[in-house]
């Protein structure tokens, strides 16, 4: 029951409507959970970089200035040098004497005067515009996620290689070192290795790595001695070991790196063979709430038995003249893809008007005695939402949506336009609200959900249904649609579902929920959908 109500909560989504506007408040930025702002931080970068280089005219400027002084003062002291009577002309030694008591103070001023003042001020200005930590923990987790969920090696990511494909990309060791150490600080050890390793595998020669890369680091030594102290944390004594030496080889200097390399060999000799490897609780968790299935590559069979695609001209007399390709998925519960059901011109429409508009996406407990949202980690994107009939665009969308699906379109919830950043995903969860002890007291609850798939994604970010062993993958202009609550009103465990990991691409969504009360008449409570001849929906394409 406790994992039951974890997932119903998951699927909870904020609703903060004002009827025919858009929803927005003063929330973070949050850039990893979506791509639509990557654009206006490079965007910022040039700015940045325009003004780094505004600020080395500058400074190249003065060096200049400072160069031709020197050479100035040098010929001086060199034609007083070769003088035969040096300061017996009274010019040459008042000249001097002016010089040394004013030009050195005019050097002086002209030295202390700082230059660049107002680039730097441009830089401290933009600060507050660039990510903050939170955002490199949300990218960091993102590119964890989604190396779990298909379960690909760090060395390969890396490399650009992600789930088979190779890409023209590749991690710099102090980025594959940035991931391991959020993962050690969260004591995920055996992630953290994986990803350590990778930024040693990753560091070439210096002449690939830029100045400033060569700056900051990191150095080859220290890669070798951040391993040693993260197989000693899973109890590798052997392992750790052969890294430190490493490291004492490549820095043998280092008196840091020379003091812990003779505690672990005290304490390797103290220890006991037996003595147990610490418990890396970060497997088991990855292992509990990622999807197996996202590649669609699972052996389990599936019964494709009385699964096939129609044309559906039954659940509206306008299909009879326009009857929309449908794909059966699912019988128990019901579940249909909609062919054709956006055009792209209206994708674009959707998504050109959102992007502006676009917050974290939060989540919330109807029960709750608050409005009071929270953006958790469990779903990682950015939405913004939509009445029916906000324009032409909806308003026709909405219409359609009820021809190929036969239910009342006047008990809806707001149209939610959805984009997935780095690793984008939404873990396993119901779209369904209701409690059971809230079930039949008059409350409405989500009966059904659609949703739209407004481009297409290059890899990864399909919809799985863990108990069907189901993966739908985008495909641009159609609509997945499926039944939430059973023919009794009840909750269809059937319905749960993950919103997979974006591997390459961006990801956009546009979910609409249906809610039952209202659809009395065409869907109305039924012993088995396929029982009766009186259902108006889109299940009459079974019976």
């Amino acid at each position: 029951r406790m994992l039951f109500w974890r997932l119903v909560l998951l699927g909870m989504l904020y609703l903060s409507l004002s009827f025919g506007q858009l929803r927005e408040n003063n929330a973070q930025q949050r850039f990893a959970r979506s791509v639509v702002n990557m654009d206006d931080m490079l965007n910022l970068e040039d700015d940045l970089v325009s003004n780094v280089e505004k600020l080395a005219e500058a400074l190249a400027r003065k060096a200049k200035t400072i160069k031709w002084g020197v050479f100035k003062m040098m010929k001086r002291r060199q034609e007083y040098k070769s003088s035969m009577e040096i300061f017996a002309n009274p010019i040459d030694t008042f000249s001097l004497i002016r010089h040394m008591q004013s030009n050195w103070l005019m050097w002086l001023l002209y030295l202390e005067t700082p230059v660049g003042q107002e680039e730097l001020f441009f830089v401290d200005s933009r600060m507050p515009l660039l990510p903050k930590y939170f955002d490199f923990i949300d990218a960091a987790e993102g590119i964890r996620k989604m190396q779990a969920t298909y379960q690909m090696f760090s060395s390969d990511i890396a490399k650009g290689l992600l789930d088979g494909v190779q890409y023209n990309s590749s991690l710099k060791p102090i980025d594959c070192l940035a991931i391991g150490l959020h993962l050690m600080n969260n004591s995920r050890w055996y992630a953290a290795e994986q990803w350590i390793s990778a930024s040693i595998e990753a560091y070439d020669q210096k002449s690939s790595q830029t100045d400033m890369e060569l700056l900051r680091g990191p150095k080859l030594a220290d890669l070798c001695r951040i391993l040693g102290q993260v197989q000693m944390k899973q109890r590798n004594h052997e392992g750790a070991l052969q890294a430190y030496q490493v490291a004492l080889k490549l820095s043998p200097h280092d008196p840091e790196i020379y003091e812990e390399y003779r505690i672990l060999e005290k304490r390797d000799l103290t220890l006991s063979d037996i003595e147990p490897i610490e418990q890396d609780k970060d497997n088991s968790h990855e292992r509990l709430v990622l999807p197996p299935c996202c590649s669609g590559r699972c052996q389990v069979p599936r019964n494709l038995s009385n699964l096939y695609c129609v044309y559906n001209h039954v659940t509206s007399p306008f299909l009879q003249l326009a009857p929309i390709k449908t794909e059966i998925l699912s019988i128990d519960p019901f579940v249909v893809l909609l062919h054709d059901m956006i055009s792209q011109k209206e994708s674009t429409l959707i998504r050109t008007s959102s992007k502006e508009h676009m917050l974290p996406s939060a989540t919330t407990d109807p029960d709750a005695s608050d409005d009071e949202t929270q953006v958790d980690t469990y779903r990682t994107s950015k939405s913004v939402w939509y009445s029916s009939d906000f324009n032409d665009t909806t308003k026709k969308i909405t219409e359609r949506l009820g021809d190929a699906t036969g239910l009342d379109m006047n008990s809806t919830e707001f149209y939610q336009v959805i984009n997935y950043g780095l690793g984008g995903f939404f873990e396993t969860h119901l779209d369904m609200l209701l409690s059971e002890k809230n079930r039949f007291n008059g409350t409405s609850d989500r009966i059904a959900t659609t949703l739209f798939y407004l481009n297409e994604v290059r890899q990864g970010g399909g919809t799985y249904f863990p108990r069907l062993n189901l993966t739908v993958f985008p495909q641009p202009g159609s609509a997945l649609f499926w039944y939430n609550l059973d023919t009794k009103g009840n909750d269809h465990m059937g319905s749960l579902h993950t919103g997979c990991p974006v591997i390459v691409g961006s990801k956009w969504v546009m979910s609409k929920w249906i809610n039952d009360m209202g659809q009395e008449f065409t869907r109305p409570c039924v012993e088995s959908s396929l029982s009766s001849n009186e259902v108006l929906s889109a299940e009459r394409l079974i019976i």
